[in-house]
C-alpha cells in the first residue's frame, strides 16, 4: 500500500469528519429533537457491520423506521412502501441525513471518509468470496456505488465497484468522490427511499444473490 493509504488516508478522515461533525452539528440536533418529538427513544439506530480485517463495529445512524420494526410486518425483510418507515424517516432517507451519525465512525476509525459500502456480518459470511477483497480496507460513508448509479445497481454492480475503488485507492481519487458526492445527496440521483437494493430493516439482506 501507499503512503496516501497508509497514513494520508486516516490523516483525512480524521481532519474531514472533524470539520464535517461540526458544520454539520446544528443540523444534527435539529434531526434528533424532531426525531424526539415525532417518533420518541431511540433516536440512534445501531447495527453491527463488518469492518476492515473483518473485524465487527456498531454503526449508527438516526432511526427511519418505527419501534419494534423487526417483528412487524415483514419482519427481518424491506419491503416496497414499507409501512414501517416514518414520514420523517423517508425524508431523512432521500436526503441521506440519517448517515451523518457515521461521522463518529469515522472519528474513532470504524470507517472511513471513502471506501466500500459497509456490510453486515450475514451478507459477508454467506457471500465472502465476493466481498473478501473489500475487506483489506475501511467501509466508507461516500462509495463509489454510491455516486455512480446508487440504489439503482445491481448487488453485482456494487460488489464489482467496490473492489475497482480498493485496488486503486488514491487521494485525488477519494477527492474526487467526495465532490461527487455532493451533488448526488442534494439531488437524490439513483435514489428510490421505498426500494433499496441493500436494505434491510433498517438493512436486511435480500435472500438470493441477483446477477
Amino acid at each position: 500500500m501507499g503512503l496516501y493509504t497508509r497514513v494520508g488516508k486516516r490523516a483525512l478522515d480524521v481532519t474531514g469528519a472533524g470539520l464535517m461533525a461540526v458544520v454539520t452539528a446544528p443540523v444534527m440536533g435539529v434531526v434528533a429533537v424532531a426525531l424526539w418529538r415525532t417518533q420518541g427513544r431511540p433516536i440512534l439506530f445501531t447495527q453491527q457491520r463488518v469492518g476492515r480485517d473483518d473485524h465487527d463495529f456498531t454503526i449508527y445512524k438516526f432511526r427511519t423506521m418505527i419501534r419494534g420494526a423487526s417483528t412487524q410486518g415483514a419482519g427481518l425483510w424491506f419491503e416496497r412502501n414499507d409501512p414501517r418507515i416514518t414520514p420523517l424517516g423517508k425524508w431523512l432517507r432521500a436526503s441521506s441525513l440519517d448517515e451523518l451519525p457515521q461521522l463518529w465512525n469515522v472519528i474513532r476509525g470504524d470507517m472511513s471518509l471513502v471506501g466500500p459500502r459497509p456490510k453486515p456480518r450475514e451478507l459477508i459470511d454467506r457471500y465472502r468470496s465476493h466481498y473478501l477483497e473489500t475487506l483489506a480496507v475501511r467501509p466508507g460513508l461516500s462509495h463509489l456505488p454510491g455516486v455512480s448509479g446508487r440504489n439503482t445497481l445491481r448487488r453485482s454492480q456494487m460488489i464489482e465497484m467496490d473492489q475497482q475503488y480498493v485496488r486503486d485507492i488514491t487521494l485525488s481519487g477519494d477527492l474526487r468522490l467526495l465532490l461527487r458526492t455532493v451533488p448526488v445527496v442534494l439531488f437524490r440521483h439513483g435514489f428510490d427511499a421505498e426500494n433499496e437494493s441493500e436494505q434491510w430493516v433498517e438493512d436486511v439482506p435480500p435472500d438470493g444473490f441477483p446477477a
